[in-house]
């Protein structure tokens, strides 16, 4: 790995680990195993507090490797771990993997195979996944035949999400122009979906080259606890996004995130969010309603039906 070909662009892997122990040394014999003959691979252990960092150090003197090792002894959060390294990255492209995910042999290889034939509009290619559980068993893939939007992207992630983070591939030209991620968030993805998707096109490759993780503790299930600050997070971002709108469709689309949010909020009770979800809605009406359910408390299924019901009228 990390050879000078002119043929081969070089690709930096910034791969950032907390508490991942179970399957840190899994991710970094994926990353070994890759056909790809010119990668930079920076490895984070961000703070851990079970034994990722002695699984590193382990891995690291048992397997020939060029990875470049931090050891953070607090938890950085993933942004500033993240961009601490990628102030060191030099490749042209970049891949930003989480150390329970696992990169098939021929992942890289064929990303960048599939990037070079793009147009330089695209700034992020993503690929199909594969879901695997806490046993590497199969739980789908991310898409079926019907393949996610390439190109203008922007009005379809106001609306939703769908996109694997570790699916991604990202110019580091891009991710220069945007700063690289916004270390006043819990959580990445986001916010760079929101600001790249203004800056660049994006590409899917229909094929399958990441197994990637889900975990009872993953960053998904996190939205059930206010500790740890994602629905904050995206409140950040859907308030920073809303003052950049200026068309009538944008805050429709941005509307359904919104209320999808404002739910995710209601039914893990934390309702002071909640109801700051239900006032950044802008429709008159749908915001009138779900405000007054919210501030009242009323049940559940009552505000899921509204919830529909105004996703889809919107």
């Amino acid at each position: 790995m990390n050879t000078t070909s002119n043929e081969f662009p070089l690709v930096s892997i910034i791969c950032t680990c907390h508490n991942q122990a179970s399957f840190v040394e899994q991710t970094l014999s994926s990353i070994l195993t890759q056909d790809y003959p010119n990668l930079q691979v920076f490895v984070s252990d961000n703070g851990s507090t079970d034994d990722s960092a002695s699984c590193i150090q382990r891995f690291c003197q048992q397997n020939k490797h060029h990875f470049q090792v931090t050891y953070h002894p607090q938890n950085l959060g993933i942004c500033k771990a993240f961009n601490q390294a990628f102030t060191k990255a030099t490749g042209q492209y970049i891949i930003d993997l989480s150390a329970d995910d696992i990169l098939l042999p021929y992942c890289v290889s064929q990303q960048v195979a599939f990037f070079e034939k793009q147009t330089n509009e695209v700034g992020v290619i993503y690929s199909n996944i594969e879901w695997i559980n806490q046993e590497d068993k199969s739980k789908g893939k991310a898409f079926g035949d019907l393949p996610p939007p390439s190109g203008d992207i922007w009005l379809k992630l106001l609306s939703k999400s769908f996109i694997p983070a570790p699916a991604m591939m990202i110019r580091r030209s891009l991710l220069l122009q945007m700063g690289g991620y916004n270390e006043q968030l819990a959580y990445e993805d986001l916010d760079f979906w929101m600001r790249s998707s203004l800056l660049c096109y994006y590409a899917y490759l229909p094929k399958v080259l990441l197994k990637v993780r889900k975990l009872p503790n993953s960053a998904s299930s996190g939205f059930n606890c206010s500790e740890k600050g994602l629905l904050e997070t995206a409140y950040k971002v859907c308030l920073r996004t809303q003052l950049t709108l200026s068309h009538s469709n944008e805050y429709r689309a941005l509307d359904k995130r919104i209320l999808n949010y404002c739910l995710k909020a209601f039914v893990s009770r934390q309702f002071e969010i909640a109801l700051r979800f239900a006032h950044l809605l802008s429709r008159p009406v749908s915001k009138k309603v779900i405000v007054y359910l919210v501030k009242r408390k009323i049940g559940f299924s009552v505000l899921k039906l509204l919830y529909h019901l105004f996703k889809y009228v919107n």
